[in-house]
């Protein structure tokens, strides 16, 4: 178990870390811990876990933009950009990050809604500051896809999982614009489109995790790592097409109808089988000498 994290680091290049990298890493854990903490905050003073005013998003926000500053923020050891330009890219989505969080977090401190509030003249000038904010967010996503996509230092299986996730990413905004135009999460009766946005902006944790995870393992070409990558991108797909479907429908998450289980199971089900070749691949490290990724 060891030498397979060993593996990782040295193939993820998590050894030799860039000063804005650093500063990207701090700023993602810090935003991770303040989810944690109002976690905890939310067990001591309970209160509902849905609605406008209540402790899950200062949660959710703080783990999700943490988890997604630091995935952007170990992109740029592929990206290999120029000292100031990384600064620029990790600097600007940083700032973000954190503003957008502390703002969410300080209305629920004050007990207000953080969205769509325009109640008193302040409230409403807290949302709009959010909305740019984000469009921040959103300029620096754009960016990075578009250099991604011209330019990658990664193995053929990793970049592919990097450009998938990066342009779901991008979907996901596109979602987040459909709640806006919408005044809020929901379409028609009870769509809930906070589902298909989480879904598409966390693809790009996990495609590049199970590349990474395939490329540790020495049973696989790069050809075959592709193979099963895209095996499980298109499972991945399945599933967020399954969560727009119900939500574009205006039905509730659980309120499942044929199509969507459909793609449901589907989905589920070429996830599992690309899993299920990346274990046996990471399992033969145990029989097999580990050797340097490559490419046949």
């Amino acid at each position: 178990m060891n030498e397979l994290a060993a593996d990782l680091v040295r193939i993820g290049r998590f050894t030799t870390v860039a000063s804005y990298q650093r500063f990207g890493y701090l700023c993602g854990g810090l935003l991770i811990l303040s989810g944690l903490f109002h976690g905890v905050v939310y067990l001591v003073d309970g209160g509902p876990w849905e609605g406008p005013v209540s402790w899950r998003k200062p949660i959710v926000f703080g783990l999700s933009f943490g988890i997604t500053l630091a995935t952007l923020t170990w992109f740029m050891a592929f990206l290999r950009p120029r000292r100031w330009l990384g600064w620029l890219v990790v600097g600007v989505f940083a700032f973000a990050s954190v503003g957008e969080v502390f703002l969410i977090s300080m209305q629920k401190w004050r007990g207000v809604a953080s969205h769509f509030n325009e109640a008193t003249s302040f409230d409403g000038m807290i949302f709009s500051l959010m909305g740019m904010l984000v469009g921040l967010v959103a300029l620096v996503i754009v960016a990075v896809t578009i250099w991604a996509f011209a330019q990658l230092d990664a193995p053929p299986s990793l970049a592919l999982a990097i450009r998938l996730g990066l342009v779901l990413m991008l979907a996901s905004q596109g979602v987040g614009v459909q709640m806006i135009v919408e005044g809020g999460n929901t379409f028609g009766a009870e769509g809930a489109l906070k589902v298909p946005h989480a879904f598409t902006l966390h693809a790009v944790q996990v495609l590049p995790a199970l590349a990474l995870l395939l490329l540790a393992s020495p049973e696989h070409t790069e050809r075959r790592r592709i193979e099963i990558l895209s095996l499980g991108a298109v499972g991945y797909a399945a599933l967020i097409a399954s969560t727009m479907t119900q939500a574009y429908a205006g039905r509730s998450p659980f309120d499942l109808a044929a199509l969507s289980s459909a793609l449901a199971l589907l989905g589920l089900g070429l996830l599992l089988v690309s899993a299920g070749f990346t274990l046996r691949g990471i399992a033969a490290r145990t029989r097999t000498p580990t050797p340097e990724p490559h490419v046949r």
